[in-house]
C-alpha cells in the first residue's frame, strides 16, 4: 500500500501511476494499492483528522507493507536570516507545514505499524533482517545537511526532518518492523526552482549558478528524479535512515 497526501488531485494521481508502474517493474509480489488523501498540512485539525481516516481504511484490510511518502513542503521567505519572517506566526505556520505535520503523520502510522517499546526491548539481533511493515519515505534536499545562504527557513525545515527520521529509523531498526529512506531528488526543473532563481533577495550566487543550470539544460526532470525515488523505496536497497542523493545513483561510467 502506497500512501501519499497533497493538496492537487492531478499530482496525487501521477504519483500514483508512477508508483504502480515502479511497482511492476520491479516484479514486486502482489498487488500495490495507492490511497490519495487531500490535505491541509498547515492546518492541525484537518490533518490529524484525516491521518485517522486513513489508519481506518487500512485497518479494514491486511497489507504486506505499507509506504509514507512525506513529499509536501514549501520554501519559505528566501532571504537574510533577519528578514526572514515579519512574526512568531509565521514562522510557526511555516514549521506547521514542513515539519510538526510530518512528525504528527509518522507518530500516528508508528502507533500501529511501528514496534512498540516492550518489541523493541525484546528484539533479538536477528530481528533486524526481517521484513518491514512500514517504509516511510521522507523527500529531504542538499539543504538537509548544508547550509545554504538565504534558505534559513528551508534548511532548518529539512534539517528537523532529516533528524526526526534518523531518530525513527535508530530507534526501530532493531524489530526490523519499519525501515526509513530519505532521498533528495536533487535540482529538479519545478516551478518551485523557478521561484528561487526569481527571488528578489536571493543570495546572487546560488541565483546565478540555478540560472546557468536552467540555461545549460542540466535542471533534473522532475519525473526522471522521481522514477529514481520510487525505484530505490520500493527495492529496498538502501540503508535505513541514510541521505540518499539523486546524484548517489547514477551509473558508475556517468559519475
Amino acid at each position: 500500500m502506497f500512501l501519499c497526501g497533497q493538496k492537487k488531485n492531478r499530482d496525487l494521481k501521477d504519483t500514483e501511476q508512477l508508483a504502480r508502474a515502479e511497482w511492476e517493474a520491479a516484479g514486486a509480489s502482489g498487488a500495490l494499492r495507492c490511497v490519495s488523501q487531500c490535505v491541509d498540512l498547515a492546518d492541525p485539525a484537518d490533518y490529524a483528522a484525516k491521518t485517522d481516516e486513513v489508519l481506518l481504511q487500512l485497518a479494514a484490510q491486511s497489507y504486506d507493507r505499507v509506504f509514507l511518502v512525506h513529499n509536501a513542503g514549501s520554501l519559505g521567505q528566501l532571504a537574510p536570516v533577519q528578514e526572514c519572517a515579519s512574526s512568531p506566526a509565521e514562522l510557526a505556520q511555516y514549521w506547521e507545514l514542513n515539519v510538526t505535520s510530518a512528525l504528527w503523520l509518522n507518530k500516528r502510522f508508528l502507533d500501529v505499524y511501528g514496534a512498540s517499546r516492550d518489541e523493541l526491548l525484546a528484539a533479538s539481533p536477528a530481528a533486524a533482517g526481517n521484513k518491514p511493515q512500514l517504509v516511510i519515505v521522507n523527500i529531504t534536499s542538499l539543504c538537509g545537511i548544508e547550509p545554504f545562504k538565504t534558505h534559513m527557513m528551508y534548511c532548518s525545515g529539512k534539517a528537523a526532518r532529516e533528524m526526526h527520521h534518523r531518530v525513527i529509523a535508530t530507534e526501530q531498526e532493531a524489530a526490523g518492523k519499519v525501515r526509513v529512506l530519505q532521498y533528495s531528488p536533487g535540482p529538479m526543473d519545478t516551478d518551485m526552482q523557478k521561484t528561487i532563481r526569481e527571488g528578489p533577495r536571493m543570495d546572487p550566487d546560488l541565483r546565478k549558478q540555478y540560472q546557468d543550470m536552467k540555461a545549460q539544460g542540466t535542471l533534473i526532470p522532475p519525473a526522471q528524479s522521481s522514477q529514481r525515488g520510487v525505484k530505490l523505496a520500493v527495492s529496498g536497497e538502501y540503508e535505513t535512515g541514510a541521505h540518499v542523493d539523486y546524484y548517489d545513483l547514477d551509473p558508475p561510467a556517468t559519475k
